[in-house]
């Protein structure tokens, strides 16, 4: 295999993040503030926790997604939502990236159009249709969820 030289032009982007395959990192903000790149850096992490489905990320550990529900349920109450990034946090701290559409084990698919139930739970709309149920109910009952499409844009 041979290696791969770019050269990256710091006039022409705001924030380049290196990192090689042992996990070394480099972080170049060039002239943007320091505090702004964090924040940038912060809602992008959200968003990928949040898109990850709910098994591992090698395939030969993770359970069959169709067959096993996840046992913790989702918490409602005391959920934080930040609209701007579109992530929702329950209340016991599982973070949904509501920018996605996820699947269910049935094959419908659920995205989120910007409301909440009395609970503080996100509102979903099933297959585009006339089906609404909140997250933590379509999580009860269709789960598990996993990202269809979408997310950082």
């Amino acid at each position: 295999m041979t290696d791969a030289y770019r050269f990256v032009d710091m006039d022409e982007q705001a924030l380049v993040v290196l990192i090689d395959r042992d996990g070394g990192l480099e972080v170049q903000t060039g002239k943007i503030c320091t505090v702004r790149a964090a924040e940038v850096l912060e809602r992008l992490a959200a968003r990928l926790r949040a898109s990850h489905p709910p098994f591992p990320c090698f395939p030969s550990a993770a359970p069959n997604p169709t067959s096993e529900r996840p046992d913790e349920l989702l918490l409602a109450e005391g959920g934080r939502l930040d609209r701007s990034a579109k992530v929702w946090t329950d209340g016991r701290g599982h973070v949904w990236d509501l920018s996605l559409t996820w699947g269910d084990q049935y094959g419908a698919e659920w995205r989120w159009h910007g409301s909440l139930d009395s609970n503080g739970a996100p509102l979903l709309r099933a297959n585009n249709g006339v089906t609404v149920q909140a997250l933590d109910v379509v999580r009860t009952l269709y789960g598990p969820l996993a990202p269809v499409s979408g997310g950082v844009s």
